[in-house]
Formats: structure tokens, C-alpha cells, sequence
């Protein structure tokens, strides 16, 4: 049961690190953790706090590692990357809709 615990705990604060900071996603991992792990209030508050300092560190990389990449690139070459960028973010919500169009016809 410990394993599994650790296991839950490495593979939510990955995903919640990623999201960066505003994003419910870490809000959810702690609900989901505070419930799973039967945290107390304290523990789930702590938790809260590490997740938005986390996606506060996450949100300044990924501004500076952009920031160093746009240096590099042409201003041609900044441009496609930003509608590669759109491209992948329209993937994305595509995705997402179709998971809850599925979620919808089972029902759930």
C-alpha cells in the first residue's frame, strides 16, 4: 500500500508541476490526494502550497527557456514555431473533446 501511495503522489505532482501555476489541475491532485491519502487539513494546505510554488518555478523555466530559444531563432523561423505552437494547442483541444464526447456516451 506504501508503493502504491508514493507511486500516486510521484505521478500527480509530475503532472501538476507541469500545469503550471493557476491551473486547476493541481487543485484536483490535491482533492484527489487529500482523499486517497486521507490528509488531514494541514497536510492537504501544505500540499497546496508546494504545487502552486512548483508551477511558479515551472511557469519562469519554460518563460525563460522560451525566451532563450526565440533568441536564437530568425524572426521567420519564431513565426512558424508559433504556429506549430497552435497547431499542437488545436490537437490538443481536439483530443479533449473527443474524450468528453466519449466520457458523454458511456455515461459518465
Amino acid at each position: 500500500m506504501k508503493k502504491i501511495a508514493i507511486v500516486i503522489l510521484a505521478v500527480f505532482t509530475t503532472s501538476a508541476f507541469a500545469m503550471g501555476p493557476g491551473h486547476r489541475g493541481g487543485e484536483r491532485m490535491v482533492e484527489h490526494m487529500t482523499k486517497k491519502l486521507e490528509l488531514t487539513e494541514t497536510q492537504s494546505a501544505k500540499m497546496t502550497s508546494v504545487f502552486e510554488e512548483q508551477g511558479e518555478k515551472m511557469k519562469a523555466l519554460h518563460d525563460e527557456t522560451q525566451a532563450k530559444i526565440n533568441a536564437i531563432l530568425t524572426p521567420e523561423q519564431q513565426e512558424k514555431m508559433a504556429e506549430l505552437k497552435e497547431d499542437r494547442k488545436e490537437r490538443w483541444e481536439e483530443r479533449k473533446e473527443k474524450r468528453k464526447q466519449k466520457k458523454g456516451e458511456r455515461g459518465e
